[in-house]
């Protein structure tokens, strides 16, 4: 793929990092967006329910990468960015913001998502799910003043 055409990776998360670090260390020198719905720059999951949640490790441990990476390896951050349509026909992301990224090859590292409880009450203010690091910031602030808890979820989160 010739360098002047834009790769541009939705999912800014694990998965999307490495893949973007990859690109860069197998020489790929063309524009490289990496556009992710969340604040945060990337950063991995699993200390979120171990270390970080429970104040034993810094949030600044969580991170792929150091801040100042991205711009040294000339990877365009689009944090907060919703994803709205993917224009195949037209090579184009569409975010939220009707802002239109041209790509030339697209790589989706999205991630999963738990399942919402559906059932009445599953989205109370009382209920939490883990998956984002603001989700374990609440679930860390809860923890110090709640005296009972209750986990649905046997998979390796909810085993942790």
């Amino acid at each position: 793929m010739p360098a002047s055409e834009p790769f541009v990776i939705v999912g800014a998360g694990l998965g999307g990092a490495k893949a973007a670090e990859a690109l860069r260390a197998k020489g790929y020198e063309g524009p490289l967006v990496l556009v992710g719905e969340e604040p945060h720059r990337p950063y991995e999951r699993p200390p979120l329910s171990k270390d970080y949640l429970t104040g034993k490790s810094e949030r600044e441990k969580a991170f792929v990468h150091p801040e100042p990476w991205y711009a040294e390896h000339d990877v365009e951050l689009r944090l907060d960015s919703h994803v709205a349509a993917i224009e195949r026909s037209a090579h184009q992301v569409r975010l939220a913001d009707a802002t239109r990224l041209d790509y030339a090859k697209l790589l989706l590292a999205t991630g999963a998502t738990p399942r919402h409880l559906p059932v009445l009450g599953g989205n109370a203010q009382q209920v939490v799910y883990l998956r984002t690091m603001d989700d374990s910031e609440r679930l860390r602030e809860l923890l110090g003043r709640i005296s009972r808890l209750v986990i649905i979820g046997a998979g390796w989160i909810g085993l942790e």
